[in-house]
């Protein structure tokens, strides 16, 4: 019999692109799967549209916005509830193809160990270009990396460091009973990255299935480089660090974080962004205070710290980012062609 999968659909004012994902949904050719649409707090009549179009589908209407993490992990427990073998975490601006979810789930049938598998994610504007198809951790240098090249994915390291999006993420039952649901305090952005690397520390293994593939428009409902990304962007970052960075090289990663902030902040200033500056810093000054949730601008940055980072961002940032980041020989070759050493 064929396992059961809850599809999780997060909506917040996205009516247009909910329905064009449920009616690409409702043409898997999976044989055992029901949808979970989870309304977040929405203002454009998404309830009652999408309740007429698609009577079929479970809606969970929240009073409020509660993020990625809160409607996903509603819709989750209900799935849990309900007796489902797997959830599958869709976002609303997607499209799938018919046979997306079947090569998943057979995926992570494959092998116990198996306890989350993402597609290939292509652009919907440009099915032919991938927009992502995994990455993986590097804890001795602070950095994610996508993958590139399909061969990555054959590399033995790149395997047990491997992460996925939640933009169409297939998770096994035995994943959320042992490590939970995705953590609140992140609201949106890198709860994905969180979640993967506590999956590991169970070790559970993180595949993509290569042959299966979703479409994907892209920053549709908070809006590429808008303050609330920014904003989120930067203090998770903090968060996913410090959170899962193992052993001695936890202590490194204040000073790290200190560095990414700056030159985050600094191509934020080269383009003009102002507000996106001021985001920016909301958000570290968030993530140093540790207050997770939604974005807040009501947050007031000190002025004594908006005046450092102007000053570290305006004078020699890379002095500054390398200092910080511990990258002594970044410091040491820019200091010798200062002085016409090389």
């Amino acid at each position: 019999m064929a396992k059961k999968v809850y599809i999780i659909i997060l909506n917040w004012n996205g009516l247009n692109d909910t329905l064009e994902c449920l009616d690409s949904v409702y043409r898997l050719n999976y044989p055992h799967f029901e949808v979970i649409v989870v309304d977040n707090g929405s203002s454009d009549g998404s309830v009652v549209n999408i309740g007429t179009k698609f009577p079929q589908v479970i809606l969970i209407e929240n009073n409020k916005n509660l993020g990625y993490t809160g409607g996903n992990n509603i819709g989750m427990r209900h799935a849990l509830e309900l007796g489902g073998d797997y959830v599958w975490l869709l976002n609303n601006d997607t499209v799938v193809m018919p046979d997306t979810l079947a090569k998943l789930v057979h995926e992570a049938e494959k092998y116990p160990e198996t306890g989350l598998v993402s597609p290939v994610v292509r652009y919907y504007d440009n099915p032919d270009k991938v927009q992502f198809e995994g990455s993986y951790v590097e804890f001795a240098t602070f950095s994610l990396n996508h993958v590139l090249d399909r061969n990555e994915l054959n590399n033995k390291q790149v395997q047990r460091n491997l992460l996925v999006w939640g933009t169409a993420l297939l998770i096994k039952r035995s994943v959320i009973e042992s490590i939970g649901y995705l953590s609140d305090k992140y609201f949106a952005y890198a709860e994905d990255t969180d979640y993967c690397l506590r999956a590991r520390r169970k070790n559970f293994r993180v595949k993509v299935r290569l042959d299966a593939s979703i479409l994907h428009k892209v920053s549709r409902s908070i809006g590429k480089k808008s303050p609330a990304q920014v904003f989120l962007r930067t203090r998770n970052a903090y968060f996913v660090w410090s959170d899962n960075v193992p052993g001695v090289r936890r202590f490194f990663v204040p000073s790290h974080y200190v560095g990414m902030v700056i030159n985050h902040a600094r191509l934020l200033l080269e383009e003009n962004n102002e507000n996106g500056f001021d985001a920016c810093l909301n958000g570290f000054w968030a993530a140093l205070k540790g207050r997770g949730g939604a974005y807040d601008p009501t947050i007031i940055i000190p002025l004594w710290l908006k005046a450092v980072f102007s000053f570290f961002v305006t004078w020699h940032p890379y002095f500054w980012i390398n200092l910080f980041k511990c990258n002594m020989r970044s410091m040491a070759l820019a200091a010798c062609r200062r002085t016409g050493l090389i």
